[in-house]
C-alpha cells in the first residue's frame, strides 16, 4: 500500500472535489428555483421554507432508501456479517453497488443539471424582473413580514397558583 500512497492521495483529492460539487450544486440552484417560482406565482409568498424543507426531506428520504436497497441487495445475495470470506454473489453485489450504480445515478444527475432551465442568462433576466416588480432580488422575505429577533420581547408571568 505504501507504494500507492501518492495515487491514493490524488484519488482522494479528486473524489473530494467531485463530492463537494455533488453536495453543493443543488444548494446553489435552490434559491434560483425559489425566485423563479416567485416570479411565475406572485400570489404565493413566503414559501421559501417549503422549498428548503422539501429538499432536505427528500435528500434524507433518498439516503434512507438507498441504504435500505443496498442492505436488501446484500441480504438476498447471502451476505452474513460474521463470515470471514464471502461467496461470489456477495462480492458481485458489492462491486455493482460501489461502481456501476453510483456512476449511473451520477450521470443521470449530471444530465438533469445540464438541462436545468435556469442558466446564467435566465438568472439575470429573473433579477431584472424581480427588481421591476419591486421584489428584492435576494429574497422576498427580507421586505415583507420580516421580524428581527431584537423586536421580539417576552413577558414572564407567574403561573396559576395552586
Amino acid at each position: 500500500v505504501s507504494h500507492n500512497f501518492l495515487l491514493f492521495v490524488f484519488m482522494m483529492i479528486l473524489a473530494g472535489c467531485s463530492m463537494a460539487v455533488l453536495y453543493l450544486l443543488p444548494w446553489s440552484m435552490l434559491p434560483d428555483a425559489v425566485d423563479d417560482f416567485k416570479l411565475k406565482n406572485p400570489n404565493y409568498l413566503n414559501l421559501e421554507a417549503f422549498f428548503y424543507s422539501f429538499y432536505v426531506f427528500f435528500n434524507k428520504f433518498a439516503g434512507g432508501l438507498s441504504l435500505g436497497i443496498s442492505t436488501m441487495s446484500l441480504h438476498f445475495a447471502g451476505y452474513r456479517a460474521s463470515d470471514c470470506t464471502h461467496n461470489p454473489s456477495v462480492i458481485l453485489t458489492l462491486q455493482i453497488l460501489m461502481a456501476p450504480v453510483p456512476i449511473t445515478l451520477l450521470l443521470i444527475a449530471m444530465a438533469i443539471f445540464r438541462f436545468y432551465p435556469i442558466d446564467e442568462e435566465r438568472r439575470k433576466q429573473m433579477r431584472v424582473e424581480m427588481e421591476a416588480a419591486g421584489m428584492s432580488a435576494d429574497s422576498l422575505a427580507g421586505k415583507q413580514h420580516c421580524i428581527s429577533y431584537a423586536q421580539i420581547t417576552f413577558t414572564l408571568s407567574p403561573g396559576p397558583e395552586m
